[in-house]
């Protein structure tokens, strides 16, 4: 989630922990994409990635609530890492009676901040924690993502390529276009080059239907989102699409020259 639209918004974004040689950083307050991508490429061992720590959520948290706050405490898809099961242990250790819903979104990335953003629509209407986590998971179905990657070579290494196993091994210059099902990574087709990629991921997001919220996302090549971006305009304004980039957590696994879009559809 972009950190200006996080911080206009009042949500609170826990960060996951990306290790490079040896050190510890927290994703988007130690490391900078720009920095990231560049020792990725460099270094001889790919970074590893962990889930916040339970005593960071207990942190996180507690601050909220002694603001007289309830939380819907949303999260990238528990197949995929282990950052549902530490925000749920953190809320068991502050008690049964504390109002947090915990929430697996079933999906990773730019999927997660529209479902976050559906949760923040979902809050001006309802006077309950729990009825704004129950129309988060009602609306988990309306949500989809498809990313195009340079290669699916650091998700292998990573340990994430889930069904998309089926693309390794392929020629290299397929540029594998990849979608989340049921909170795993799943193959969809493998274009030739970035242009048939580029093409294929507007013309799937146009299958899906109309969008209430949009958007797109990218790793290293800030003017493949810009061009996505324009193309879709007409589905909404472009002053409503988000846009973000794949920070140091994700980019271990998608890689440099990786570009998305996820889009929740009307009802």
């Amino acid at each position: 989630m972009p950190p200006a639209l996080a911080e206009q918004l009042g949500v609170t974004v826990v960060p996951a922990n990306v290790v490079i040689d040896d050190v510890n950083y927290r994703d988007g307050i130690d490391l900078t994409a720009d920095e990231f991508y560049q020792r990725l490429v460099a270094g001889p061992r790919l970074p590893t990635t962990s889930q916040p720590s339970v005593g960071t959520f207990q942190a996180a948290y507690q601050e909220i609530l002694e603001q007289g706050d309830e939380i819907v405490s949303i999260h990238v898809s528990s197949k995929l890492s282990g950052t549902v099961n530490s925000a749920e242990q953190a809320k068991a250790s502050l008690g049964d009676s504390v109002p947090i819903e915990v929430v697996d979104s079933h999906s990773a990335s730019i999927a997660v901040t529209l479902k976050v953003l559906g949760a923040v629509d979902a809050a001006r209407q309802s006077s309950s924690h729990r009825e704004v986590a129950d129309e988060v998971r009602r609306d988990l179905s309306r949500t989809t993502a498809v990313f195009a990657l340079d290669t699916l070579e650091y998700l292998q290494k990573g340990g994430r390529v889930g069904k998309a196993q089926a693309f390794v091994g392929s020629l290299l210059s397929v540029k594998p276009i990849l979608t989340l099902v049921d909170g795993e990574v799943h193959p969809l087709e493998r274009p030739r080059n970035h242009q048939r990629a580029m093409r294929r991921l507007i013309e799937l997001t146009r299958e899906k239907g109309q969008p209430v919220r949009l958007g797109v996302i990218y790793s290293t090549e800030q003017e493949w989102a810009t061009e996505i971006r324009s193309s879709l305009s007409d589905l909404l304004p472009e002053e409503e699409i988000v846009t973000a980039r794949f920070g140091p957590a994700l980019g271990t696994y998608v890689g440099p020259r990786a570009v998305g879009v996820a889009l929740t559809v009307a009802e």
